[in-house]
């Protein structure tokens, strides 16, 4: 059966459309991204701005276009928002009108719900070896550290940081990163996550893993599974530090407007790597849209 799954985050809405037998992924149909920054400004304003609102509904409408032709309906799709959305006071009066005009039920999941699809995307999709992995979701406006037991499939724990590649922009902007990071953790423990080897999924990471194989075009099986030293990364992200997201966009053209928060997403990737005492890291394309998508819904004890 054909199952779709839309996950609107804080920087990117993302599509995949698939066929389902029994819980598992067969072939994916559509497989589409959308740069529209929700989360710009968000501590700032703490609302959604009119511009990636406008750039959000107009990417929803061509998924509706997209799913149409694959037969599946906007109402059956699972359309789910994260920090961002946590955040905004004014999400669900904007959801309302989604939902109104073009048909998507969008479903606002709280850190642990976000936690929970994300690690089973990627453990369900991965071949792993070992009983115990760690997972860093980085999304625009939040980072998910999760703690997974592979088999059976168990989250252990997980922790949900407010700090992202699009916030991280904005603080680099504003001269208040080191600040902004030292008091995320100076109240939060992450501790129980430090870990040799670390599983990264989302945007920020798996575009730098394609940028650090030199990748013009994104090419997701390409960079899935894609195992990086630390000690490389490093080396990498201090060279593009130095670089205007005029420069990246013309050396590496898949970023499109990704290019304007990638060296958020790079410094945010360089302290988790630090804090966790990393040595690699594995990037995963996986994630919340194909955890969702296996499940076929969300659990009612996740949403906000």
């Amino acid at each position: 059966m054909k199952r779709a799954s839309i996950d609107i985050g804080s920087n990117t809405v993302l599509l995949l459309v698939a066929e389902v037998e029994d819980n598992e992924i067969l072939r994916e149909l559509a497989n589409e991204s959308r740069v529209t920054s929700l989360g710009k400004d968000l501590d700032i304003n703490k609302v959604f701005n009119e511009k990636s609102m406008k750039e959000t509904f107009e990417g929803l409408k061509q998924y509706r276009e997209i799913l149409l032709k694959l037969e599946v309906t906007p109402e059956e799709t699972i359309v789910t928002a994260t920090e961002a959305a946590r955040v905004a006071s004014n999400s669900k009066v904007f959801f309302e009108k989604v939902k109104q005009e073009l048909g998507f039920n969008v479903q606002i999941i709280d850190g642990e719900g976000e936690a929970f699809y994300t690690s089973l995307g990627v453990v369900s999709g991965t071949a792993l070896k070992d009983d115990t992995v760690t997972i860093m979701d980085i999304g625009g406006a939040s980072t998910e550290l999760i703690r997974v037991q592979t088999k059976p499939f168990k989250i252990l724990s997980s922790v949900s940081l407010p700090l992202g590649s699009v916030r991280c922009s904005d603080w680099l902007k504003t001269k208040v990163f080191d600040q902004k990071i030292r008091e995320i953790f100076e109240t939060n423990d992450i501790s129980d996550y430090y870990t040799d080897h670390l599983m990264c999924v989302a945007g920020s990471m798996t575009s730098l893993g394609s940028m650090i194989k030199g990748l013009k075009k994104f090419d997701s099986n390409e960079v899935n599974g894609t195992r990086i030293l630390f000690s490389d990364f490093l080396k990498f992200t201090e060279k593009i530090k130095k670089r205007t997201p005029t420069e990246l966009l013309l050396k590496f053209p898949f970023l499109g407007k990704r290019s304007k928060s990638i060296i958020g997403g790079a410094y945010l990737g360089e302290v988790m790597g630090d804090c966790l005492k990393v040595k690699t890291f594995e990037i995963s394309t996986l994630g919340l849209r194909y955890g969702t998508l296996t499940t076929g819904g969300i659990d009612e004890r996740f949403c906000k």
